[in-house]
Order: structure tokens, then sequence, then C-alpha cells
């Protein structure tokens, strides 16, 4: 991977960590750690983790599988629902997901 490429990647992850991972600090913290599924490559997975760990001072638990995987733990864990986010991955497991 070139300094090019990884930067993008940091800015998209920066920006995906401020973004789309917000939440209230107060009700997370008081909850335990943020749960991420994640079905991108593995260095996306991790800079995004550290990066949201550093801007909102909230542990993230990551997980990397792939979008089949995923969707089978999250259909597994129905009634005990244990993940908090689910980023990357292809569409059709998302949709399915949220049926």
């Amino acid at each position: 991977m070139n300094k090019r490429t990884f930067l993008s990647m940091a800015g998209f992850a920066a920006l995906v960590a401020g973004a789309a991972l917000a939440a209230p600090q107060a009700a997370v913290a008081q909850s335990g750690p943020l749960s991420l599924y994640c079905s991108v490559q593995i260095e996306w997975c991790q800079l995004l983790a550290t990066e949201f760990e550093k801007q909102k001072g909230i542990k993230v638990e990551m997980q990397r599988k792939s979008t089949g995987e995923t969707l089978a733990q999250i259909r597994a864990e129905a009634r005990n629902p244990r993940g908090d986010v689910w980023f990357g991955g292809t569409g059709d497991p998302h949709l399915q997901a949220a049926e």
C-alpha cells in the first residue's frame, strides 16, 4: 500500500469514525465498550477503531469478518444482540439484516 492510498484511507476512516460512529459518549461509557463488526480490509477496521477511540475516548471491541459471516452472527444474536455497529461489506447482507 503506498503512502497516498494509506493517507486517503486514514482520512476516510477518521471521517467515518467522527460521523457514522458518533454516539452519545455518556450512554456508551455507561454500557461498556462499543462493539464494532467490520467487513472491510483489516487495515481500515483497525484504523477506524483506533481513530474513534482517540477522538471519543470510548473503547472499541472490533471483530473483522466477511459480510456473510457477520450476517450469520447477527441472525444468531437476534434475541440477544451484542453488536453496536456493522461497518462495510457488500450491500445485500445489510439489507437482509435490516429486514
